[in-house]
């Protein structure tokens, strides 16, 4: 056949695809293929088909076979990463989501799907940096702030869910996810102010009646014991702080240091290095944090303690 019956039958499939007629689409992207085996056109339209058929084997089958027969184009590898986390094979989509990364580090939509695979994958500082790179790409993404804030949402960052979920319902005002999410993030910061503040609130001043005068104690005036709920609420997160910043450097820095002290010996540059460069960089930021939010964490100790 010629080339120009080739583009038909690739015609009649997209068009049979639009109108949800996906038995018709694949047998005429089969004879495309069949035509011409080698034709990419055919073979990302006939996986298209079965991943919105929920076909993932078929669909898998199919990505795989665009990524060895056009290993540079970066889409190919974030769809089949797509399909690796909709079929819960989060640990291969980080692989060949990284490849894509790899290829394009502009493509919003890899570091959207990476976040998905390591926010399954229990990962979520990883989860938050990708998020944050598929932003910096795409600003204008309200699932992407909806995704981000959920894992805000799943540490009790209650404020960073919070920032996220507004800034999603910014872009589009009528998702209703992110508005739940909302909902539920302010909940979780009214409960946990509440568990951090034992004591309650102070009297606003201008509510005083003139009468009230300011007593100033004396020296031999008992002072208040030390507030031992405050302490201890204060102690344990510094203590689960502390601990997450002690695995964080044993689990996630350490090899990712050792990955590019290894890629820098056996490479000698090339891709394998880039992306061990851009894995220690990726992680000795959120390192970093870990390490400042120690920090205020005990200085908020110290005050307790103080007070």
């Amino acid at each position: 056949m010629s080339e120009e019956t080739l583009e038909t039958l690739l015609q009649r499939a997209r068009s049979k695809s639009h109108q949800r007629d996906p038995i018709t689409a694949v047998a005429l992207y089969r004879q495309a293929l069949t035509t011409d085996p080698d034709s990419a056109d055919a073979m990302e339209g006939l996986a298209m088909v079965f991943f919105q058929a929920g076909d993932w084997p078929s669909a898998v089958e199919q990505f795989i076979r665009l990524t060895q027969l056009q290993p540079y184009e970066a889409r190919h590898h974030v769809n089949l990463g797509a399909v690796y986390n909709r079929t819960g094979q989060h640990k291969q989509a980080t692989i060949v989501l990284r490849k894509a990364i790899q290829r394009d580090r502009n493509c919003a939509d890899a570091y959207y799907n990476l976040g998905i695979a390591q926010r399954k994958l229990n990962q979520p500082s990883l989860a938050i940096s990708a998020y944050k790179e598929a932003i910096r790409i795409d600003p204008m993404r309200a699932e992407t702030y909806q995704n981000l804030a959920n894992v805000y949402l799943e540490i009790h960052n209650h404020q960073l869910a919070i920032l996220n979920f507004n800034k999603a319902l910014e872009i589009r005002p009528d998702f209703p996810k992110a508005r739940l999410g909302l909902s539920r993030a302010e909940d979780a910061l009214a409960q946990s102010k509440a568990i951090r503040d034992p004591l309650g609130r102070l009297v606003s001043t201008a509510n005083l009646d003139s009468k009230w005068e300011l007593v100033i104690p004396s020296e031999d005036v008992e002072i208040p014991p030390l507030d031992r709920q405050r302490v201890q609420v204060q102690s344990q997160e510094l203590q689960r702080l502390t601990e997450d910043y002690r695995d964080f450097t044993k689990t996630q820095l350490e090899p990712r240091l050792h990955n590019l002290q290894r890629a820098v010996a056996e490479s000698g540059g090339g891709m394998a290095l880039a992306g061990a460069i851009t894995e220690f960089e990726e992680v000795f930021e959120l390192w970093q944090q870990r390490g400042r939010d120690v920090r205020q964490r005990a200085t908020e100790f110290g005050d307790a303690l103080a007070h």
